[in-house]
C-alpha cells in the first residue's frame, strides 16, 4: 500500500519561494537548504509544525534534468518554467511495490544504496514519482 508524502515544486530562486510560501500560505521552512548531490539541486522542506507538505528545490545548474524540465515548461505565462516537479509517496514495502510496478509492465529507476526509487513518467501518466519506504518520522 502507498500514501501520499508531499509533492515537489522546481522553482527559480529557492530563496524568493520559501518567502512566497511562508507569506501566501503561513508556511514554515522545516529543513536547512540541503544539496542532493543525485539530482543536483538545492531544496528545503515546507510545512506546518513538524508535517512537511512540499518540497521546494532549484536547481544548481543548467545542465540537471530539474532544469532542462523548466527549460521545456518556459513560456510567456511562465518565464521561468516552475512549477510540480515530483509526487513522492511513502509504501509500506518499497521492495515489494517496485517489483509490483516492474512485473506489471512499469518502468523505475533506482537510487544505488538506497530504499527510494523513481517510477518512469511514461509508466504513470507523466506524473514523475519517488516511492520511499515507509518511515514513522513526521518530518520526512
Amino acid at each position: 500500500m502507498m500514501r501520499f508524502k508531499h509533492y515537489t515544486i522546481a522553482v527559480n530562486d529557492l530563496d524568493s519561494a520559501v518567502h512566497n510560501y511562508k507569506q501566501l500560505f503561513g508556511m514554515s521552512a522545516l529543513s536547512d537548504r540541503q544539496h542532493n548531490n543525485v539530482g543536483n539541486f538545492d531544496a528545503i522542506s515546507m510545512g506546518y509544525d513538524d508535517t512537511t507538505i512540499l518540497q521546494l528545490i532549484e536547481p544548481s545548474n543548467e545542465d540537471t534534468p530539474v532544469a532542462r524540465l523548466m527549460q521545456e515548461r518556459k513560456n510567456e505565462f511562465n518565464p521561468y518554467g516552475e512549477g510540480v516537479y515530483l509526487l513522492a509517496f511513502e509504501a509500506d514495502d518499497s521492495e515489494q511495490m517496485a517489483q509490483l510496478i516492474e512485473s506489471n509492465g512499469g518502468r523505475i529507476t533506482r537510487i544505488p544504496g538506497s530504499a527510494n526509487f523513481f517510477v518512469h513518467p511514461t509508466s504513470s501518466n507523466f506524473g514523475f514519482m519517488e516511492i520511499f519506504p515507509k518511515t514513522n518520522d513526521a518530518n520526512s
